[in-house]
């Protein structure tokens, strides 16, 4: 209980940012010396359900046999009432919130804050606890003497009656939810620091300070940064933090940053390569001098790992001298990034002066501990679970309710997932958190539904041309700042071609005369494999494939190299290909720094197609790195199976778009697209409700429209299922966990959070491995030189380092229905090397063992992995018959 609570007074003092004190002081209406008290408290009494019989006798195991006869000889006795023998489990966290609750209640105060300490191990009780209640008012009086002496003792050495007598006596409000789950966050965070062994050893050798002293230096937690934003102008900060001068729309961002007295929300719509990141950094350093740290959201791991250097070097110049933030990469995938494996071991900032040092913190790693960090890079995922009913919720919402939190890339989201970001939006607003929302372009609809999400003032109208545009909006205010655009950099011709691929081949053959950089991007990786064959074909050493269905070690080998061959620096002749064919799916779409000669693209929705056409031209170079057919930047569109009457598109743009948005696109798309001048207009256009439509296309629309309105419904229904409700509107603290554990359970696997915030389709994730024969019990790992591993033996590290680093996912296809499902991962599960199960990194995972030629049968699928391209479906038995 000391420990406890001791931890929780350094994390209070030390990690805690003034923000979030004086919040939790509005919220209790009490002093912030009252909020701390009170925390301590609760800490400190957070195990106090350990002083039972279920808990003390441990099922009467024998090896406890000896401590329990303690308690006994003690005066304490050891037999269950009948209430307490009824029960199927009395879990300690549930009997500490009883007995602190039936403290409070006799001194007065509002038993709802026992439910903090109910809540301790990741879920607030719900249902009726009469049995467990009952048991425990049957309980002798020298146990419940126990009980009266622990929490009086831990309440005499807070100090904290008074406080809880202003916080939660019969005078004063009923706390809210959101209260609760912050202040449980921060009794979890307590509990696990004290739970250590290493830094709080179950052996006291020392006094209680020491003892604290010795167990922080082992838990290296770092406190907020001391952000010196406000002491510069932008041109300093540009200057200091990216080595440059900014650019306006950077400029005015900054400006609008630093005028603000408090939290808010600040939307960035700009051109792709205009310096957003950047720009969102910069005015961190403005709105961060009220937070604990940042997380900058990225859309994918490959665009958080590419953000994750930038984010680095902007850290190291960030604070003071001697000041150590901490640093964390938020994704299932941080171990195949080699800057964030460096900076665990050696850190970063040595080398900039009087900057501050940048570490890894020990303790502030992991799924859920890593968010703490004081600047976290990750996938936007991590931050959507905000808003998902899910096991230790509470300690993700205290780690990101003192951050100015950043969205990038925020226009590619769905319905479905845009009503978990306004969810998100709307908690992050009510704990006073900042948030930045960059995007290239936004709809006035999203762009209105993100400000209704954070205040519920309404924005003014915006002007038809406004473009760039910042967006800012507090608890009382809201305003837009049209910026003056950059000039145009780019006029590209855009037309539609036929979809076939002999005609798609011979079209580039005509425009690569003299060599250039192709991009082409499909919208299934089914469709980028075929499109890649047909062009091995014609150019076998110059064509390369991108999707998310190769390894993540290969898929962020192949990124890199991309990015080395097509990015800023390369030049013809020093890096950058004379030719060179790159095929890809929506992984070239959004932040990755690469640039085309000419871009082929499956038709999309208009602020898609505007993202894709950000890697055409994209930098500026002498005219010697272009083919002089290809000096003028052009735009080809596929997928438009069929142009009239009435369009028919590609099934796969079809089923990931709609046919609604694909119908507007086409119907707007210009002839010659200027960037930046075309940007607002066109996405404008498209997303209004009554785009202008060829009157022959009349009868399609209106069938497109009510597909999309049912899509919409469906979506939003089942967003719902697993979203917690409204801050305002979640009466207890048990509406944030109300599914059953199973399910709580399953949501509390990473990979399970993950996928439920996104609106696709569940799918298996598995790691490729050889076969050296039928019957064998050797296999090999794919790639890394390893030699032969036996099945029944654990990995090496090393080993499993690489194969964990290995996984991908099973085309959606394959998983789709029960039984193929049962099929699939039973037979993985039957596959699946046992030595496996030995492993931390292995334990879990389903190996995909691949015959001598790359493949495996599943149920009725014959699935194939090649380096070349990918996962891919072989055979599928279901097509036979057709």
């Amino acid at each position: 209980m000391l420990d406890t609570a001791c931890a929780a007074a350094a994390v209070y003092d030390l990690w805690v940012p003034d923000t979030m004190k004086r919040w939790f002081a509005d919220k209790l209406r009490v002093p912030e010396g009252d909020v701390r008290a009170i925390y301590i408290f609760l800490a400190g009494v957070h195990d106090v359900g350990k002083a039972t019989v279920t808990f003390q006798c441990q099922g009467f195991r024998a090896e406890f046999e000896a401590l329990f006869s303690a308690v006994r000889d003690a005066g304490l006795p050891g037999e269950m009432n009948v209430k307490e023998r009824e029960l199927r489990t009395f879990p300690h966290g549930v009997a500490s919130g009883i007995i602190v609750g039936n403290w409070l209640s006799a001194h007065g105060c509002d038993p709802r804050l026992s439910q903090v300490v109910d809540a301790h191990h990741g879920v607030a009780s719900s249902g009726d606890l009469s049995t467990e209640k009952c048991a425990l008012d049957r309980y002798p009086r020298p146990w419940k003497d126990v009980h009266e002496e622990l929490i009086g003792a831990m309440a005499e050495l807070t100090g904290v009656e008074p406080a809880l007598e202003r916080a939660c006596g019969s005078a004063a409000r009923r706390i809210r939810v959101p209260v609760l789950q912050l202040l449980t966050g921060l009794v979890v965070m307590a509990d696990w620091i004290a739970s250590d062994q290493d830094a709080f050893p179950m052996v006291v050798d020392a006094s209680q300070v020491e003892r604290l002293r010795r167990g922080l230096e082992l838990t290296d937690l770092t406190g907020p940064i001391a952000f010196r934003g406000l002491r510069e102008s932008a041109d300093q900060i540009f200057n200091r933090s990216f080595g440059f001068s900014p650019r306006t729309v950077q400029r005015e961002l900054y400006r609008a940053a630093a005028a603000l007295d408090g939290p808010a929300i600040v939307i960035l719509e700009a051109e792709t390569g205009a310096g957003k990141t950047e720009a969102a950094l910069a005015a961190t350093e403005a709105m961060g001098i009220r937070a604990q740290g940042i997380y900058f959201a990225a859309p994918t791991m490959a665009t958080a790992n590419g953000l994750l250097e930038r984010v680095m070097d902007w850290a190291a110049r960030l604070t003071e001298g001697g000041e150590v933030s901490s640093l964390y990469l938020a994704h299932s995938k941080n171990q195949l990034s080699e800057p964030f494996r460096h900076l665990r071991y050696y850190g970063v900032g040595r080398d900039h002066g009087d900057a501050g040092s940048v570490v890894a913190s020990t303790w502030m790693s992991g799924r859920r501990r890593g968010l703490l960090s004081n600047i976290v890079v990750g996938t936007i995922d991590q931050v959507l679970m905000m808003a998902l009913r899910q096991r230790y919720s509470m300690l993700r919402h205290v780690a990101l309710a003192g951050k100015v939190v950043i969205f990038d890339e925020v226009h590619a989201f769905d319905t479905y997932t845009s009503d978990y970001l306004e969810r998100t939006i709307r908690w992050l607003s009510y704990y006073g958190a900042s948030v930045i929302i960059m995007s290239a372009t936004l709809p006035p609809s999203r762009r209105q539904a993100l400000a209704r999400a954070y205040t519920e003032v309404p924005l003014p109208e915006v002007p038809d041309a406004a473009y760039p545009l910042i967006t800012v909006a507090t608890e009382d205010s809201a305003r837009v700042i049209p910026v003056e655009p950059a000039p145009t950099n780019l006029a590209a011709r855009v037309r539609i071609i036929p979809d076939s691929l002999s005609e798609l081949v011979a079209e580039l053959e005509g425009l690569l005369v003299d060599g250039g950089c192709v991009l082409i991007i499909a919208n299934t990786i089914e469709r980028a494999q075929e499109t890649y064959r047909k062009f091995k074909e014609r150019y076998p050493q110059d064509v390369e494939l991108h999707h998310a269905g190769f390894m993540a070690l290969q898929r962020v080998a192949k990124e890199d190299a991309l990015r080395a061959a097509l990015g800023p620096t390369s030049h013809r002749g020093s890096g950058r290909p004379h030719l060179r064919i790159v095929v890809a799916t929506q992984v070239a779409e959004q932040s990755l720094d690469i640039d085309a000669d000419v871009l082929i693209t499956d038709i999309a929705p208009m602020d898609l197609i505007v993202q894709r056409i950000g890697r055409l031209h994209r930098h500026k170079r002498p005219d010697s790195d272009r083919p002089a057919k290809l000096l003028n930047p052009q735009v080809l569109i596929r997928g438009v199976v069929k142009r009239g009457p009435v369009p028919q598109f590609n099934s796969g743009a079809a089923a990931v778009y709609g046919r609604k948005l694909l119908l507007a696109t086409l119907a707007n798309l210009p002839e010659t697209f200027r960037r930046p001048d075309d940007i607002a207009g066109l996405v404008r256009t498209v997303y209004s409700d009554g785009p202008e439509i060829p009157s022959e296309w009349r009868d399609a629309w209106e069938e497109a429209m009510r597909e999309d309105d049912q899509r919409v419904s469906t979506a939003h229904g089942r967003a719902a299922t697993f979203m917690i409700p409204e801050p305002e509107d979640t009466k207890y603290f048990s509406d944030i966990f109300s599914l059953p554990n199973s399910e709580l359970a399953e949501l509390d696997c990473e990979e399970k959070g993950n996928a439920q915030v996104r609106d696709a389709e569940p799918t298996v994730e598995v790691i490729p491995i050889r076969r050296s024969g039928e019957g064998s019990d050797v296999y090999y790992a794919c790639g890394g030189n390893f030699g032969a591993l036996v099945e029944s033996e654990e990995p090496s590290y090393p080993v499993a380092r690489h194969l964990s680093s290995s996984t991908v996912r099973l085309p959606a296809r394959v998983t789709r229905f029960n039984r193929d499902f049962e099929a699939v991962v039973g037979g993985l599960e039957e596959l699946t090397p046992v030595g496996w199960r030995e492993s931390n990194l292995l334990k879990g995972q389903l190996a995909l063992p691949l015959d001598p030629d790359g493949e495996i049968t599943l149920g009725r699928f014959t699935l194939r992995y090649t380096d070349e391209l990918g996962i891919e479906i072989a055979s599928d038995d279901s097509l036979k018959s057709v």
